[in-house]
């Protein structure tokens, strides 16, 4: 089955980070149950997956540029050469270079393809960007000619901004604010023509025909938290083409574009393969949807996920990757975390 693409257009600023694929798959089958009731609702569990949010800028009378997650760079090993005042000079370099990646979260999808075909290592991003051949704007990697088209000759913007927003706590029998009751929440606000996507992948056709439903129906109500002071809310276009990425002929790793919880199988088959798995956890503890409790907050339990840009070694390739878990009952539903991930083919080795 074809993997679609949903591009997404802000009408205003994010609580929070971009969402991931957890929040994601959470939103739309809550859609599914409101809409078309508790069976289809399960089913939509059972087998929609997602990728994260990755930022997108639209480009006048072009395609839109899409970012991927920038792969998790391999621990450097020190070699014997390094004794040596030379050797250390290089070492030293080296990482001066790798460092000036350590703001940069997304690569372009040009990036991002040399990177999967192995014809640009990792390390490689550090040199370029030194060189301005590569340029990083709001943790977006891109090349020179890809950003000038963002600019458009104007000065270098950013796309995505984060920051922390000062807020006040209400009395609820006064309503008036709390005496030093302030406190600040994150927020991500964007520049025009900046917005986010997301893969869906879904094996049924009769699922897929609700897309357009769904998607309809979270325009209205939003997606992540503080929806009902105007934030997280899109508009949603569910991209007629099929989403695909080149797949190298020797991959011998691949990317998670997801929030990932492995099966014990997927486990074992690491160890018994090369390269080694690098990757970063995320204590993954989100609450229940509280649209129809009257906002009691109430969270699932902890789960440690594997976050997007995690590489593991190929053992057997699939469309699909990790698994789905209940995480109780809410409103009637067997709600459940999904872990499952999409994966983006590369060929590791060489740096990468």
């Amino acid at each position: 089955m074809p993997t679609a693409s949903v591009m997404l257009r802000p009408l205003g600023s994010l609580a929070g980070a971009p969402p991931p694929s957890p929040t994601l798959h959470g939103a739309l089958c809550w859609a599914t149950a409101i809409l078309f009731g508790e069976e289809q609702a399960q089913r939509m569990a059972q087998e929609l997956t997602c990728t994260d949010a990755f930022p997108l800028v639209w480009r006048e009378g072009e395609q839109p540029l899409r970012f991927f997650p920038l792969p998790v760079l391999a621990p450097r090993a020190a070699s014997s050469s390094e004794r040596s005042l030379e050797g250390k000079r290089d070492a030293t370099r080296a990482l001066n270079q790798q460092k000036r990646l350590k703001g940069a979260r997304y690569l372009s999808e040009r990036l991002f393809e040399q990177i999967a075909q192995g014809n640009l290592p990792l390390e490689r991003l550090g040199v370029l960007l030194a060189e301005q051949q590569v340029v990083l704007q709001s943790g977006c990697l891109m090349t020179r000619e890809e950003a000038e088209t963002v600019d458009k000759g104007s000065a270098r913007r950013p796309l995505l901004t984060s920051s922390d927003v000062v807020h006040n706590e209400i009395d609820r029998w006064t309503l008036a604010v709390a005496e030093g009751r302030l406190f600040l929440r994150e927020e991500t606000f964007f520049a025009p023509g900046v917005g986010l996507w997301f893969a869906v992948h879904l094996p049924s056709e009769e699922l897929i025909r609700l897309l357009p439903a769904l998607l309809r129906f979270l325009e209205d109500t939003g997606v992540g938290g503080e929806r009902t002071t105007g934030k997280g809310h899109f508009l949603y276009r569910l991209d007629k083409e099929a989403f695909s990425l080149p797949v190298p002929p020797d991959a011998n790793a691949w990317v998670s574009l997801s929030h990932y919880l492995p099966t014990p199988d997927e486990i074992q088959s690491w160890q018994q393969r090369s390269p080694a798995p690098r990757y970063r956890l995320v204590a993954w503890q989100a609450r229940y949807e509280a649209m129809f409790a009257g906002g009691e907050v109430v969270y699932k339990p902890l789960r440690r996920l594997f976050a997007p840009c995690s590489v593991f070694p190929l053992a057997e390739k699939q469309e699909i990757y990790g698994r789905a878990v209940p995480s109780g009952e809410r409103l009637g539903h067997t709600v459940w975390v999904c872990g499952r991930a999409l994966p983006a083919f590369i060929r590791a080795g060489g740096g990468v």
